[in-house]
């Protein structure tokens, strides 16, 4: 077992059972059974002694120390357009149509259920936390340490005020951790991020799941986001392995402006295929969406898996090749990058 991540993984399966998320109670419906979620088409995540098989696996490449990104100062943000400026993981400010809105926001310096448990991050942050502008609305993909940050999520409540849209059970979660604001959302149900506001978020399916401990899997809702205003549209992808969602957002939502794809944490594929997308399988989903941009992220600042640190960003460059799509369409984005879409 590789010692570092080996210790951290028995450590924090000890810690979990203290961290339990409450869970939905509400209708049953074609994803819900009334007491957990599941995907459609459904598939099982890989389990703990999977975890544990995983852990024992040797293979992984170890990352190397270097340079990703520059801390940048957002500009304003303007009435009309898109703009999407890296923050660092699965965190990205979205400045669409006079409104900003933080995706799956971390500035901790770990990821874990204990600010000493779980993976460090190898990266600052694209944009220092004190010259954020202001947030009309944080988005929040599913469950997990690495995208739900607590500390993170009090630190912009008490700056900001802004409500937290997520899955079914999350307000409660989220509530329970003294995050107050959230706003649970179901698959397709769509809302204006304030009343009045030009700008609508819409939680769509993703192939994922949640826990926060040992007695909660799948009890709260996952998904993924699109962001609608006058200048066009925003999926945000957050977690999510490679399925029919894809087409099926592309059909009831139409093609996305940009998409913000997860292109990293997928090696070994026999535990990370179901549920996180390789460079391949995002290049498949840019196609299938029709993205007129994408930005590829979950890559490089936290180390989750086997794959080295900058694999994602080589492999997606010939996966694009291979399909024949043009480099320039689909960046992966390192910390403090901007795209102007529109």
């Amino acid at each position: 077992m590789r010692p570092l991540r080996g210790f951290l993984l028995l450590a924090s399966i000890q810690a979990l059972g203290c961290f339990g998320a409450p869970g939905y109670e509400g209708p049953t419906t074609p994803h819900f059974d009334g007491s957990t979620f599941h995907n459609v088409p459904d598939v099982n995540p890989p389990g703990i002694l999977d975890l544990l098989a995983w852990q024992w696996n040797p293979e992984d490449i170890p990352w190397r120390e270097g340079s990703f990104g520059d801390p940048v100062r957002p500009e304003p943000t303007s009435s009309r357009g898109i703009r999407a400026t890296m923050v660092n993981h699965a965190s990205v400010l979205v400045q669409i149509d006079g409104v900003a809105i933080l995706t799956d926001p971390t500035w901790s310096e770990r990821v874990g259920p204990l600010p000493f448990l779980g993976p460090s991050r190898w990266a600052e942050p694209g944009v220092r936390f004190e010259d954020l502008p202001r947030i009309d609305g944080v988005v929040v993909s599913h469950n997990h340490y690495d995208h739900c940050d607590i500390p993170t999520l009090r630190r912009l409540r008490d700056r900001f005020r802004a409500p937290t849209f997520a899955g079914l059970g999350s307000a409660a979660m989220l509530a329970d951790h003294d995050v107050e604001g959230g706003v649970d959302l179901d698959w397709w149900q769509s809302t204006p991020v304030a009343p009045g506001s030009p700008v609508t978020i819409t939680l769509v399916p993703t192939q994922h799941w949640s826990r926060r401990g040992v007695l909660d899997q799948d009890t709260v809702l996952w998904g993924g986001f699109v962001l609608r205003g006058p200048s066009g549209s925003v999926y945000f992808a957050g977690d999510t392995g490679f399925g029919p969602h894809f087409a099926e957002i592309r059909r009831r939502l139409g093609p996305p402006t940009l998409a913000i794809l997860p292109i990293g944490a997928y090696e070994p594929r026999w535990f990370m295929k179901t549920s996180h997308m390789g460079p391949d399988e995002a290049v498949r989903a840019h196609v299938v969406l029709g993205a007129e941009r994408s930005a590829g992220v979950h890559w490089g600042t936290f180390d989750l898996s086997d794959e080295g640190r900058y694999q994602p960003a080589g492999e997606l460059g010939l996966a694009l090749d291979a399909a024949r799509v043009p480099r320039a369409r689909f960046l992966a984005m390192r910390n403090g990058d901007v795209l102007d879409v529109r």
